[in-house]
């Protein structure tokens, strides 16, 4: 096996991780403070995709929600804000904060070329969206 394809197996970078892990995170916060911007709510619901597709794919998530529920989250959320600040009340950030202490340990777990797949099959989706 040659040396990128082992690389390949490999679970993301640690740094790497922790720079995906922070933005869910911040992004997270500024729903909670209700100053999130639509770019917050689609990143959150992004890594709900992420996450629900890396279960599918046998890594982790066995404490997920099903997808629909943090879509209706999302959309409560866009429906009870004004333009540049959305919210998440208090049972939405617990729902989003255990997704996302969930997909950070999904990241640890899956091999680069799994996180590469779900990357592609998202922009795939946003694309088509």
């Amino acid at each position: 096996m040659n040396r990128a394809r082992r690389i390949e197996l490999l679970p993301l970078p640690e740094p790497i991780r922790n720079v995906l892990s922070l933005e869910y995170h911040l992004q997270l916060e500024a729903l909670r403070a209700g100053v999130g911007a639509l770019m917050a709510l689609q990143i959150v619901l992004r890594a709900a995709m992420a996450a629900a597709m890396l279960r599918e794919m046998g890594y982790g998530g066995s404490t997920l929600r099903p997808l629909a529920e943090y879509e209706e989250l999302a959309s409560h959320a866009l429906a009870s804000g004004i333009e540049g600040r959305y919210g998440l009340n208090e049972s939405g950030m617990r729902v989003y904060a255990a997704l996302l202490t969930e997909h950070d340990a999904q990241l640890a777990l899956a091999p680069l070329n799994v996180i590469d797949q779900i990357a592609r099959r998202l922009e795939r989706f946003r694309k088509a969206a």
